[in-house]
């Protein structure tokens, strides 16, 4: 069984799909890479001009033709038969925390490779971001089996690294404006943290991304992070600082749930107005869903 901790290169393989993988959760439509907006330039290209026909979408009229030829025509566009897929990956030290059995950031690991291969089976570009240190791992757009092996391979490594890092510098905001102005309209991008460094700048990417590309954010969280439970004295250790917490006192377990759970509400509202879906996940019980899976295997 999985033990929340360790992470293995073949749990990356063989990674099940999101919908096997999340707890209670609404993922995504597994046919995601089939989905198309026209409102937004989402998975679209342009292919030719034609003479306007009766209920052609008004917004599509190609007015510089039309100005000059005196009728009207309008653009015709097709499915692109691939996007690339952009998938970040924040391991900044707060996602390795976990007080039930699970990381945070292994979670997220396992995430980021489901989506990779569901972009895989969609024919769909990987392409990648793992926020590790002061420079983030980069993948390069890639639609072979190859190209995922080798995104889930800087996965793997970059977890185990993160183990034994402490404090870094690089965060969500950094990664995405170095993507911002490069990712080809009609991408998707599916950005996973706990998003406890969501700061000005990162909203102000994200909103531009949202404007142009699908965007899917997987906020993840700790139930210790909302609630303490059980009697007695917590051990906390930040990496940084150890400390203790007492269940004991009434007062402070309340105060602590109500800005616990303000905080997840908080995030939770934030993403929801800059992605297309923000999925909220609690990682204990994630962990709970995958051991029972493998049970009934």
């Amino acid at each position: 069984m999985p033990n929340g901790i360790e992470l293995t290169f073949e749990e990356l393989i063989q990674v099940p799909p999101l919908t096997q993988l999340l707890p209670n959760t609404m993922v995504a439509s597994q046919r995601y890479g089939i989905l198309r907006s026209m409102s937004k330039g989402r998975g679209m290209e342009f292919s030719e001009v034609r003479a306007y026909l009766p209920g052609d979408d008004i917004r599509n009229i190609d007015w510089r033709i039309t100005a000059r030829t005196g009728r009207p025509y309008t653009k015709m566009f097709r499915e692109e038969r691939d996007r690339n897929v952009y998938i970040i990956l924040d391991l900044d030290p707060a996602m390795y925390f976990g007080s039930q059995g699970q990381l945070k950031a292994r979670l997220g690991a396992l995430i980021a490779a489901s989506c990779a291969w569901q972009a895989l089976e969609m024919k769909d570009k990987v392409a990648g971001m793992i926020i590790l240190g002061n420079t983030p791992i980069r993948h390069q757009p890639g639609g072979m089996r190859k190209d995922v092996l080798a995104f889930i391979q800087k996965i793997y490594d970059a977890y185990q690294i993160g183990l034994r890092r402490k404090s870094f510098d690089f965060n969500i905001g950094d990664g995405l404006k170095l993507l911002v102005n490069r990712a080809r309209p009609g991408s998707v991008f599916h950005i996973i943290s706990d998003f406890y460094r969501l700061d000005d700048n990162s909203m102000l990417y994200l909103r531009r991304l949202n404007k142009s590309h699908t965007v899917r954010t997987y906020q993840l969280y700790d139930k210790i992070e909302v609630n303490i439970e059980g009697t007695g004295t917590i051990g906390i250790d930040t990496g940084s600082s150890q400390g203790f917490i007492s269940s004991l006192d009434s007062n402070f377990v309340e105060n602590y749930r109500r800005i616990g759970l303000h905080r997840i509400h908080h995030i939770d509202r934030l993403l929801s107005e800059t992605s297309q879906r923000n999925i909220c996940i609690d990682v204990s019980e994630a962990l709970m869903m995958a051991n029972k899976n493998q049970d009934r295997e």
